[in-house]
């Protein structure tokens, strides 16, 4: 029963991922991606919270920051015309964190 809850809440968070995605194709505000990425990353920790899982959202989002500026500044590997944190979009570091937090629940079922 526990596991079929699992893999019930992946199927979930994929589906908030897609909605994301038709959200990204739709709008280029950053406010809007910005905001739907906090409540995905709010629901996503609502469904089936871990212990201290909370954290994964913060140490993703401080690595996209880090990985993105380094790209971005240092090595020049990617330009976003629109990027209002820095020259990169305010919602991608907070989608680097709902990231890390999917990836985790995802290895959760793996290992059981």
């Amino acid at each position: 029963m526990k596991k079929s809850k699992d893999i019930l809440n992946i199927i979930l968070n994929i589906v908030l991922l897609l909605v994301f995605s038709s959200f990204f194709l739709l709008t280029t505000n950053e406010w809007i991606l910005t905001g739907i990425i906090i409540v995905l990353i709010l629901v996503t920790l609502k469904m089936g919270y871990h212990k201290r899982e909370w954290i994964l959202p913060l140490v993703g989002i401080l690595a996209g920051i880090l990985l993105e500026f380094g790209g971005d500044l240092i090595y020049k590997l990617q330009y976003w015309s629109s990027g209002s944190f820095f020259g990169i979009p305010l919602w991608l570091p907070l989608f680097w964190g709902y990231a890390f937090l999917l990836i985790n629940r995802a290895g959760r079922i793996i290992v059981k």
